[in-house]
């Protein structure tokens, strides 16, 4: 009988490794294309941020606003794959580590460190769900704003958000491939 660990665990794999799919090869000029005017992104501290304010500790940063605007700003491939990498190693440490991580991580500069960061992580929550029973699922566990989840809610949102992210960056990949041919951006 296949257990729920081992069904989150395929999600998860699969998650992973589709959104590997989607960012192999892809270079700088294209990680940070804007196909429209102000999008948010990661940029250097030096830049002005085009939200409330950004979010990273060293030379580069993410743009992110806590009040989350309504309609959500149009992002860069670069702004979704950082995020869903802080979000990553937020929920990791919350859940499983020591509950003192912030967004105020380092980020990657350019495209191949940031697919590699994505990456990494990836594993310690692969790592930490390999060391689960099905009743561990049901148990309490931090979240970075000071919710308790049960644990299984924890991989369902980060599959959510590969998933999510993985499809908008496909798609933005699309476009990007296909510029030559929309008008009006670029």
């Amino acid at each position: 009988m296949t257990t729920a660990v081992e069904i989150l665990r395929a999600a998860l794999d699969d998650s992973c490794e589709s959104l590997g799919r989607v960012l192999a090869g892809i270079g700088d000029a294209e990680f940070f294309w804007e196909p429209v005017p102000g999008c948010w992104t990661v940029h250097r501290r030096s830049e002005p941020p085009r939200a409330a304010g950004a979010d990273g500790c060293g030379e580069w940063v993410i743009d992110y606003d806590p009040a989350q605007p309504t309609p959500a700003p149009f992002t860069t491939i670069a702004w979704r794959t950082v995020h869903i990498a802080s979000v990553n190693y937020l929920y990791w440490d919350y859940a499983f580590g020591t509950a003192s991580a912030s967004f105020d991580l380092e980020m990657p500069a350019d495209a191949v460190a940031a697919v590699e960061w994505l990456r990494a992580s990836q594993e310690p929550l692969t790592a930490a769900l390999s060391g689960l029973t099905p009743a561990d699922l049901d148990m309490p566990a931090k979240t970075n704003w000071g919710d308790l989840w049960p644990t299984h809610r924890i991989f369902a949102t980060l599959i959510k958000e590969q998933v999510h992210h993985g499809a908008e960056i496909s798609l933005l990949r699309d476009l990007y491939r296909r510029t030559g041919r929309v008008t009006g951006h670029g």
